[in-house]
């Protein structure tokens, strides 16, 4: 008899889940979107309503053929977004997104209070993006945080209300301080910021089985009770998994909402200038990475507001030379993480002129500006550990547009492969198989993998860029004494 494993991948647009069988053939496929969820009051904040989002889950699940089939799950979402709930199980506050930055002053505060938090930022560094930041704002400004039980991630929450388990892996609670080497937290962290500690999820080990499915779940969506929930990662680790990134000098990038590099190393070794952070990783290694807001939404806004698909706008793009006719972008619209953290720094286009004051040009500079971010990603990461990167994979979304694969294989200098089947889902449920049925994990992803195409750079275009990279990273270190 064949088993059928779910993965379900929470997404800032879409929920997606996968049934796959346990031959490693995908079965079926649902998504749901969820991006007019999105919340934002005022500028710098980004939330969604966790009970809206889990009837978006229930309702997706629901609608899957092969639902009261399925042997096991697991489930990833967004890296850094999380939820509060009191001990009856009540959500207490909307889930605070990960590209939410409010808490900018609590970033400083932590910084300034905790020794060991500025230790550990040779592995994380401080930004407002973080988890203790985010709750030492909750605490100064939410009446009721004395009520919070626990703070779940968006996929702990999934699980919570699959399980009715408070539980999260290493890798989901990177940006929670979770220890890199151990299972728990920089303790030391949260008690200098007056954050009790009891409120964080139990962390375990990732592929272990961290409950079970309950009879009201499989009363209300159809998955059989009792059905194991294997501990998961974060939606651009199991992105990580679909690409089959799983060796020392591999890595994968994701470019969805966001642009997240991941290289795989052995060894945790810092970076001083703190661009990037570390994550757990499978088989005892890590993910050097770093996660930037180049990713797609300045795309999916250019095209609604010139009334152009992507399609067009690419098209139109791709008769533009390198360079986009003197245009110079920046796509991280909530703040550059690169060449260094300046959360003030926020998107901008210079150089217009009459003759490049295109659709083309414009967009291409937005393609470009993704490039540029990736690149001085990769840059940052080999020269801190001193890893080769030698297979750079490309996932998410973005992927499947030709000409942003290009560009980066000319910006980079380096051999890009798209990955066919981009999906996090489907890294959750190749997780989820393997730890159920004992089968080896990277032998199960040979099977559902494939790389759709490789691009290789152009020397010419490569040598354009060179020149161009640094000047991106001029104007940004000019915009940041003007905005700081």
């Amino acid at each position: 008899m064949v088993d059928y494993f779910l993965g379900l991948d929470v997404g800032t647009k879409n929920i997606k889940g996968v049934i796959l069988t346990d031959e490693g053939k995908i079965i079926e496929r649902k998504k749901i979107a969820v991006y007019d969820l999105l919340y934002q009051p005022r500028e710098n904040y980004v939330e969604r309503d966790p009970k809206l989002l889990w009837q978006k889950v229930v309702n997706l699940l629901k609608d899957m053929r092969y639902i009261d089939r399925i042997s096991g799950l697991c489930v990833d979402a967004t890296s850094g977004s999380f939820t509060q709930i009191d001990e009856d199980g009540n959500e207490l506050y909307r889930i605070i997104m990960y590209n939410d930055s409010r808490a900018i002053k609590e970033a400083e505060e932590l910084r300034k209070k905790s020794q060991k938090a500025r230790d550990f930022e040779r592995y994380l560094p401080i930004t407002p993006t973080l988890v203790l930041p985010k709750l030492m704002w909750l605490k100064n400004n939410f009446s009721d945080f004395y009520k919070v039980y626990k703070i779940l991630h968006e996929s702990d929450y999934i699980v919570y209300k699959l399980t009715g388990e408070t539980v999260t892996s290493p890798n989901v609670a990177g940006k929670a301080h979770a220890l890199l080497d151990g299972l728990g937290y920089l303790e030391e962290a949260y008690s200098d910021v007056d954050i009790p500690i009891k409120i964080m999820p139990e962390v375990r080990k990732i592929g272990d089985v961290i409950g079970y499915t309950t009879e009201r779940i499989m009363n209300e969506i159809g998955i059989p009770k009792s059905t194991p929930v294997i501990n998961g990662m974060t939606d651009a680790s199991s992105s990580d998994v679909s690409s089959g990134v799983f060796s020392n000098g591999q890595a994968n990038v994701t470019i969805g909402t966001s642009l997240t590099v991941h290289a795989v190393v052995k060894n945790l070794v810092p970076d001083k200038h703190k661009r990037f952070y570390y994550k757990a990783y499978l088989n005892n290694l890590f993910l050097a990475g770093g996660f930037t807001n180049a990713g797609t939404p300045i795309f999916d806004t250019f095209s609604k507001i010139t009334s152009k698909s992507l399609d067009e706008l690419t098209s139109q793009a791709a008769k533009v030379e390198p360079g986009s006719g003197g245009l110079i972008s920046c796509n991280e619209l909530f703040g550059v993480r690169v060449p260094q953290s300046f959360p003030n720094v926020k998107g901008f286009i210079i150089g217009l002129s009459e003759k490049n004051f295109t659709y083309g040009h414009v967009f291409r500079s937005f393609l470009e500006s993704s490039g540029y971010a990736l690149k001085l990603m990769l840059d940052a990461i080999e020269e801190t550990t001193k890893v080769t990167i030698n297979d750079l994979r490309i996932s998410g979304g973005a992927s499947r547009n030709d000409l942003l694969l290009q560009i980066i294989a000319d910006i980079t200098g380096r051999e890009v492969k798209a990955v066919y089947e981009p999906d996090a889902a489907i890294g959750s449920v190749i997780l989820a198989m393997a730890n159920i049925t004992r089968k080896n994990l990277e032998k199960i992803a040979e099977k559902t993998i494939k790389i759709r195409a490789s691009y290789l750079p152009n020397q010419e275009h490569y040598e354009t860029y060179i020149k161009l990279v640094e000047k991106y990273k001029e104007i940004i270190f000019s915009l940041n004494k003007i905005f700081s």
